[in-house]
């Protein structure tokens, strides 16, 4: 009996020892913050980005632990790439002069590589924390690129990085339709830029996409959002993908018979629609939420209590009958399973939620 006890306290000795210093956890509830970004970095594991604090993380979904955390002066661009994971983070760095950086880590958050840029072109448009830069990984005959909007002015660089492939004024841009023209964002795709820009007038908005290409700036066309529609933009192969999502409760509504385009995909060279997904409401109230998670496009209509499942290409693929709350998040998709983060009473749970396949 004495050795057992002497047994128990050494156990509970160890144990103190071993969590004198607790792994930090974040509540999951922290992560139905919009102003977070999450990418995928394994089926249990997040890359979060936190561009309040210029910091980004690992978060493991199953233990609700943070693996690791690494801060930044100014936090530009994340990207994640697979086989083997590494993380591109593209930053300014207080312990390294402030310089701009290509900084690659592993998965477990070690320093692989550190890429400095310091040519004169780039430094020269560096004058503040406002500049809009990102970082394109090689794909297919596409070399690797950095993009740096500042001062209205957009140049690509590829390695050595001494000066751009391609440089374009962005400024001046207005229109009749609009008291207000502000740019939101910008991404490249071979020879074409792709510039998201948001129109003001009489209180309402409207999300539009300006496609350049930059071998040719006279081959230019717009994609135009639905008015008071929140919009976003995503490649797949030479095919542009626009999401759109509209807030139930808005207090402008929906236009009742009017057909909305929910997810549309064009061609980038021609900027033909080649495949859309629509919706027409019937009362002002309803709206929906429309995103892609790798090769599919999950839209939730909450009116119906519905979460339909569609390709690329437009086909539906997969529904599962559900009501959610205002707050949630579409964590991962794969093989007919839908990952959710939903916020209830007590608190964010992560629920797992099967789909019925289509046929």
């Amino acid at each position: 009996m004495e050795k057992i006890g002497i047994l128990m306290i050494f156990l509970f000795m160890v144990t103190t020892n071993v969590f004198a210093e607790p792994v930090q956890q974040r509540s999951l509830e922290g992560f139905l913050n919009n102003d977070l970004q999450l990418l995928t970095l394994s089926a249990q594991e997040k890359v979060v980005i936190n561009r309040m604090d210029n910091s980004i993380s690992v978060f493991n979904l199953a233990s609700g632990e943070e693996a690791w955390t690494k801060s930044y002066s100014k936090l530009y661009d994340v990207d994640v790439l697979s086989s083997p994971e590494k993380i591109i983070v593209i930053a300014k760095d207080k312990d390294k002069d402030n310089k701009l950086q290509k900084i690659v880590l592993s998965k477990e958050g070690t320093t692989l590589s550190t890429t400095v840029f310091n040519s004169a072109p780039i430094t020269k448009s560096i004058t503040s924390n406002e500049e809009m830069i990102n970082w394109y990984a090689p794909e297919g005959s596409n070399k690797e690129r950095l993009s740096v909007y500042s001062n209205n002015v957009l140049a690509a660089y590829q390695a050595p990085w001494n000066n751009p492939v391609f440089k374009m004024n962005l400024g001046g841009m207005s229109s009749s339709k609009y008291e207000d023209i502000t740019l939101k964002d910008i991404k490249l795709n071979g020879p074409y830029a792709v510039v998201k820009y948001t129109g003001y007038s009489l209180m309402q908005s409207q999300d539009f996409f300006r496609v350049i290409n930059t071998s040719n700036k006279k081959k230019t066309y717009t994609i135009a959002s639905d008015w008071n529609t929140r919009s976003d933009s995503s490649f797949a192969g030479n095919e542009l993908v626009i999401n759109s999502s509209f807030n139930v409760g808005n207090p402008l509504g929906v236009n009742v018979g009017q057909p909305y385009s929910l997810s549309g995909m064009y061609n980038l060279s021609t900027g033909k629609k080649t495949a859309g997904i629509s919706e027409t409401f019937t009362e002002r109230e309803m709206g929906w939420k429309s995103e892609r998670i790798g090769n599919h496009i999950l839209i939730y209509l909450p009116e119906k209590g519905r979460i339909d499942i569609y390709n690329l290409s437009g086909r539906k693929v997969s529904e599962a009958s559900i009501t959610l709350p205002n707050s949630f998040r579409v964590l991962d998709y794969s093989k007919g399973e839908l990952s959710l983060l939903i916020r209830e009473e007590t608190g964010a749970t992560i629920q797992v939620i099967h789909t019925t396949a289509i046929n």
